[in-house]
């Protein structure tokens, strides 16, 4: 492994975060950081799970962008399905959203909000390290990691649309096995959330296995997604190369009402939903948090992310985690929360948490 200490921040932190870094590796703590540890050429979605998937502690420097910040949600999303520690250093007095806050709410906080940041350095250092071997002494001795790659992370834009490269079909295999590995990890947590949202939802929400026998591999080229009418479905593909889905934008529920008791939009929003049918076309277990891979736009391509939610009146919604195996398909709904006055114009759907290698388009009319 080449790195201790994977920092995410947001593109507009960069100063901070740099400083931060220089600080750990004069410390002898290895850190892994955009745009420094980028390689030209190499495909930028996987080396960010590369790099987080290889660290031992994620350290997010955690500000008013990056809180706006979607590419740093999925990586701490991702962080977390490794089961690997995140400390986040608080820069600006802001409060955490809530998708963000679902994710590091029972972390260890540290704050540098008064200037001058290098106050706040050497108790970093301290905490890291403190953390970094609680981590390796709670690591089973028996177990070696799989190696890292120092690899590239582009902080924006994700493709949108593009075919499986060669780059994402020479995937290291080890890949799937730290995702597996995570998911045990994270399994108790996991089943919690699928216990409560099949009561909200009658269990409508789980997996429902296909007739048909599993897919089988195909060597034809990514689906050009382009845009197509709702109830049309679209052929998606994942980083590894071996994951694959069909993807369908059935209906739009506009408005959407919650029926889980807790959930209200806020003043001068409201919520929508868009119910999606998903089947594992792929060779590979397909297991998403589907809020990450879904996102509405309107006409002038302003995007809204998707909100948490136990249940809504429209129908049975999409567990935290939805794993698919081969030839599996179910359906349920991702609400989102948008302004009163928007009109939302287009659906879209990435694998990956947007870091897919195309992404799906379906028209609202």
């Amino acid at each position: 492994m080449t790195h201790d200490v994977f920092i995410c921040h947001s593109s507009k932190d960069r100063t901070i975060a740099n400083a931060i870094c220089s600080k750990l590796e004069q410390n002898r703590i290895r850190c892994w950081i955009a745009p420094r540890d980028v390689i030209p050429g190499r495909d930028y979605a996987a080396s960010i799970i590369e790099a987080i998937s290889d660290a031992t502690l994620t350290l997010l420097v955690f500000s008013d962008n990056s809180n706006r910040s979607t590419h740093v949600h999925r990586e701490i999303e991702r962080t977390v399905g490794h089961g690997i520690p995140i400390l986040p250093l608080r820069v600006d007095d802001v409060v955490p959203s809530p998708s963000l806050e679902y994710f590091i709410s029972n972390a260890h906080w540290l704050d540098a909000i008064t200037p001058p940041m290098e106050q706040h350095l050497d108790h970093v250092i301290g905490t890291v390290r403190l953390l970094l071997d609680r981590a390796r002494e709670a690591a089973p001795s028996d177990v070696a990691r799989p190696p890292a790659v120092t690899s590239p992370q582009a902080p924006e834009p994700v493709p949108e649309t593009g075919s499986p490269s060669a780059r994402a079909a020479k995937l290291p295999t080890w890949w799937r096995w730290a995702a597996i590995g995570a998911v045990t990890v994270a399994g108790a947590v996991i089943v919690g959330v699928l216990v409560l949202g099949g009561r909200d939802n009658g269990g409508a929400q789980t997996s429902v296995a296909v007739s048909s026998p599993p897919a089988t591999a195909s060597s034809e080229p990514a689906t050009q997604a382009g845009t197509v009418k709702l109830g049309n479905a679209i052929t998606l593909h994942g980083i590894d190369a071996a994951s694959k889905t069909a993807v369908t934008a059935m209906k739009v529920v506009d408005p959407t009402t919650s029926s889980d008791g807790i959930s209200t939009p806020d003043a001068l929003t409201r919520y929508m939903s868009i119910e999606f049918q998903i089947m594992n076309t792929g060779t590979i277990a397909f297991e998403d948090p589907v809020t990450n891979d879904a996102q509405v736009l309107d006409a002038a391509g302003n995007k809204f992310d998707a909100v948490i939610m136990l249940s809504v009146e429209a129908g049975p919604v999409f567990p935290t985690s939805l794993k698919l195996l081969p030839g599996e398909k179910t359906a349920g709904y991702v609400v989102f929360q948008v302004p009163t006055t928007t009109t939302i114009a287009t659906v879209k759907f990435t694998m990956d948490s947007g870091y897919g290698l195309d992404s799906g388009r379906w028209t609202v009319k």
